[in-house]
């Protein structure tokens, strides 16, 4: 098989009229697509002299171009000979077998004269150990009198998305968990798209802000968003990309609209703070702890050089971001929040964010990581889920000029470690 070769792409509805016809063989009509050189299955027919056109989803934008035109031949076959041989000589470049050596095992193949024929074949009781070695119930052929050599094919199976990871990783629990996403711009939009593709089922969005021109280097989102709000604009990208997941947008701001978050957070089951800035961090941390619900923080440090992750679970083991801040400042650590507070923009006044859109993405999927495994572990008994501590830093583009936990050297190096207890003094974990 060549990479050369043309692909053919075969829609769930086609597979279904082949499926269900009473017939052993048939025409297509193939749509061929020159740009990318594939032949979709476009009519087929179903019963002596009918043909049917097959109905493609409208989001297969691709499958629905070009012109159907092509005609193609199908055969239902019952011997397991042809199939067997499409997977072998799909493993080999350029592998062909003679036309009338191939008529043998296919003898209502039609004879091309002197021109390409495009053959499927459909085994529907094709053994277990051949599917197990790549064989498939359909199979591609290109048909020439100088020889008869396989085509890929691609059947659409008949589900899609997350439903295929069933068994394989645990989508049904996670479809019954929330997460309240506070921070909706890069690191946020990254952790947003990664919660919906690990299966989270429920998120709510909390972030104030319009999505603006400076914004589109480093966001999932795109040009076609700038202007709205950004909680909007990924509500609908998520209903295009993930429609198996409920979206609640909400436009408020961490900090002044604190008191509306505490009816949200009653019903989620964890917190991921993405927002910039020291106070929506803490207005996180005090909420989260107050409702006894995890929270997962992420941001970029030392403008970009380090990423931060930090886990606060609702445990008298563990102190909040403010013990935490507090332990470290005690240990003569610098505050490395402080340029959080700065804004970043385009303008001569605003302070210009220096990470790159990879590592921002990055640090939001590590942060999605991190709540996923705290929810499987802790909702639902996953130990396979345990994470190595609480606190996480990780170079970037570290210089190796800051202070421990903070003085890491290489890129790529993570560090974990625990939390400290909390103070007594603290007005988050303190009982009052």
């Amino acid at each position: 098989m060549s990479p050369d070769d043309p692909y053919i792409l075969m829609p769930g509805d086609a597979f279904t009229k082949i499926e269900g016809s009473a017939l052993s063989q048939g025409a297509l009509v193939l749509r061929h697509a020159p740009a990318d050189d594939m032949y979709v299955v476009d009519t087929v027919e179903t019963a002596e002299g009918m043909r049917f056109r097959t109905t493609v989803s409208r989001e297969y934008t691709a499958l629905r171009a070009g012109d159907a035109h092509r005609a193609a031949q199908w055969i239902r076959v019952t011997s397991s000979d042809a199939h067997a041989l499409h997977a072998v000589m799909s493993k080999r470049p350029n592998a062909s077998i003679e036309f009338e050596d191939f008529k043998e095992m296919v003898p209502k193949v039609s004879d091309p004269g002197n021109k390409l024929g495009i053959l499927v074949t459909y085994n529907s009781e094709l053994a277990s150990e051949l599917q197990d070695v790549g064989a498939g119930e359909f199979a591609g052929w290109a048909v020439r009198r100088s020889g008869v050599h396989p085509l890929r094919i691609a059947v659409e199976p008949a589900t899609t998305g997350l439903t295929q990871l069933s068994g394989k990783w645990p989508i049904e629990q996670l479809a019954n968990n929330s997460v309240m996403v506070v921070g909706c711009g890069s690191i946020g939009g990254a952790a947003v798209q990664a919660l919906a593709a690990y299966g989270v089922g429920n998120v709510e969005l909390v972030d104030p802000d319009r999505f603006l021109w400076h914004n589109i280097l480093r966001h999932i989102l795109g040009k076609e968003s700038v202007g709205r709000f950004k909680v909007s604009a990924l509500k609908d990208h998520l209903a295009t990309h993930w429609p198996q997941q409920s979206v609640v947008a909400h436009r408020l701001d961490a900090v002044a609209d604190a008191h509306y978050m505490r009816p949200i957070l009653d019903r989620v089951d964890l917190v991921l703070c993405a927002a910039d800035g020291i106070a929506p961090r803490r207005v996180a941390s005090h909420l989260a702890r107050r409702a006894r619900k995890p929270a997962v923080l992420a941001c970029v440090l030392d403008n970009g050089a380090i990423g931060e992750i930090i886990r606060l679970r609702p445990s008298p083991r563990y102190g909040c971001l403010l013990c935490l801040r507090q332990h470290l400042a005690d240990r003569g650590v610098m505050d490395a929040e402080a340029d959080q507070e700065l804004d970043y923009g385009t303008g001569q006044v605003h302070r210009p964010m220096t990470a790159v859109p990879p590592d921002l993405n990055y640090v939001g999927t590590l942060a999605a990581k991190v709540a996923v495994a705290t929810l499987l572990e802790s909702l639902h008994g996953d130990h396979t889920q345990q994470l190595p501590g609480e606190h996480a830093i990780f170079g970037l583009r570290p210089a190796g000029d800051l202070a421990a936990p903070f003085d890491l050297n290489h890129v790529g190096d993570v560090r974990w470690s625990s939390l400290p207890e909390p103070r007594a003094s603290c007005p988050t974990c303190s009982p009052g």
